[in-house]
């Protein structure tokens, strides 16, 4: 209808028609460009959300990984303790009967890794989604945590080198039966160990003075894993307390805390 409005005034010469029809017209492609634009950036900001809130439930998890990771490393300590204790001979070994024994000779050695999920910050990257996030500052602490969670992982090697070690040291020590009991129990005794012999037990374990070398060196394995846990606890939970106030959500006790 407007162009063959302009075309009339044109035919007619009647050029204020055709600067009012071109004004109309100019004000309807702007008009349109920022109603596309203004739909853009709402889809854009709910888009943000939805990243964030996934990021807020990676970030829940990591604080859980750490905390269990802290977890993790008192029991492996403490059946650690049971089995040198055993070993040396010494008097806190008493109360250490044979089922926590076996049961603790297996799970001294365990190395629980605390590892960050990075699945959406990845996805982020990848597909461009992290210019979607608007606050600087809350960009910048994304960057900083994953960087941080990374740079973590080069001694995991290691750590794992330690724990092959203590397990080539004491392979052999128990019998197929006893190391799938062992394993069931998850460092806690419930019930017999089968067929054990404690006296061939330990003849055979005192031959190995690497057992008793290896979880004196998994002590400092644990010490490593349980600060790199607690750091992953209370990053996640700084971090997930920025995503919160940036979603307008009340920050947990949990994380103001940290």
């Amino acid at each position: 209808m407007i162009l063959a409005s302009l075309t009339r005034a044109v035919r007619t010469q009647n050029w204020f028609a055709v600067f009012i029809e071109f004004v109309i017209v100019i004000a309807g492609v702007v008009i349109g460009f920022q109603i596309t634009a203004w739909n853009e950036a709402r889809q854009d900001r709910v888009r943000e959300r939805i990243y964030l809130e996934q990021l807020l439930i990676d970030l829940q998890s990591d604080a859980e990984t750490g905390r269990r990771g802290v977890a993790s490393t008192e029991r492996v300590d403490a059946a650690a303790q049971r089995v040198l204790a055993v070993l040396e001979g010494d008097g806190r070994s008493d109360g250490t009967d044979d089922a926590a024994l076996v049961a603790s000779l297996p799970y001294a050695g365990y190395a629980y890794l605390p590892l960050a999920n990075d699945a959406t910050y990845r996805e982020m990257i990848s597909t461009g989604a992290l210019s979607l996030v608007e606050d600087i500052e809350l960009k910048r602490a994304l960057a900083t945590y994953y960087a941080s969670a990374e740079a973590g992982r080069q001694w995991d090697e290691l750590l794992r080198e330690e724990q092959y070690a203590y397990r080539a040291a004491i392979r052999g020590l128990l019998t197929r039966e006893q190391f799938a009991w062992a394993r069931a129990q998850g460092g806690e005794a419930h019930g017999e160990p089968p067929g054990f012999n404690r006296a061939a037990f330990l003849a055979e374990a005192r031959t190995r003075p690497e057992i008793v070398d290896s979880l004196r060196s998994m002590g400092a394995v644990q010490q490593r894993l349980r600060d790199d846990s607690t750091r992953l606890s209370e990053r996640a939970d700084r971090l997930a307390a920025l995503i919160r106030a940036a979603l307008g959500e009340p920050v947990r006790q949990q994380e103001a805390s940290e």
